[in-house]
């Protein structure tokens, strides 16, 4: 009987140890839920240039224009506290002489490894830069840009040469986007009307959507302040206060 008593025990044990670890995983995975399903919902910067450039951000139902600021309330200018006195140069007591500094960080860095050991850090942060761009790329992407760019000019000569400059120096730039970012196919135009008749104004107008995913942004940035710190800041300082060459 007591044997059997101990049996049912210890299962009604390893039952309630489980029932404890799931409770356990599923409470971590609720918290965790909690916290990073909101930065999976991506923000949405939507920027539109007329005569003026306007910024708005989304996020869900929440939006907020962030250029042009809106104006704040001044508030009420509070009278000046009187000032108290200063005391006179014969009065003020000299000041001991400052002990001579130790050279700076960058000083020690350069009498230990040279110009040649700029260059290797310089190096070092394009490659780190590079991985972070692709790291950002599943998290960024360009939902729609638009440029109209209204050319005008009297002399067609003139006017063609600067239509080329121009088309040399945004199609390139948009072709870019298009290969090295997310974009939705389409989306990106770009439009130089030039007019030969040179009786309106130069006008251009811009519009983009871009949204963001928090986590992913947040993620990269992560993983370069430690490629960063790894492969640049702890070099930069075990070579300062290395022997110099």
């Amino acid at each position: 009987m007591k044997a059997l008593l101990k049996n049912i025990a210890r299962k009604l044990l390893f039952v309630a140890i489980v029932l404890a670890g799931v409770l356990a995983v599923l409470l971590f995975l609720g918290i965790y839920a909690l916290l990073f399903l909101p930065l999976c919902i991506p923000f949405v910067l939507h920027v539109k240039y007329t005569d003026q450039l306007y910024l708005h951000v989304r996020w869900l139902f929440l939006r907020r224009q962030i250029v042009p600021a809106k104006a704040k309330k001044k508030k009420k200018d509070k009278p000046e506290k009187a000032k108290p006195e200063e005391p006179s140069p014969e009065e003020t007591p000299a000041e001991p002489e400052a002990p001579d500094k130790p050279p700076s960080l960058l000083k020690r860095y350069y009498d230990a490894r040279g110009l040649r050991g700029f260059i290797e850090l310089l190096r070092r942060t394009v490659v780190a830069l590079k991985k972070f761009r692709h790291g950002l790329w599943l998290g960024f992407c360009i939902r729609q840009l638009s440029l109209r760019v209204h050319l005008p000019g009297d002399d067609p000569a003139a006017l063609a040469e600067q239509y080329g400059k121009l088309s040399a120096a945004i199609f390139p730039s948009l072709g870019w986007l298009t290969t090295h970012l997310r974009t939705r196919r389409g989306k990106v135009r770009a439009h130089i009307t030039p007019d030969f008749t040179g009786q309106s104004e130069r006008e251009i107008k811009f519009s983009a959507t871009v949204s963001v995913i928090p986590a992913m942004l947040i993620t990269a940035t992560l993983v370069l302040l430690i490629r960063l710190g790894l492969r640049v800041a702890l070099k930069f300082y075990i070579d300062a206060n290395s022997q110099t060459d």
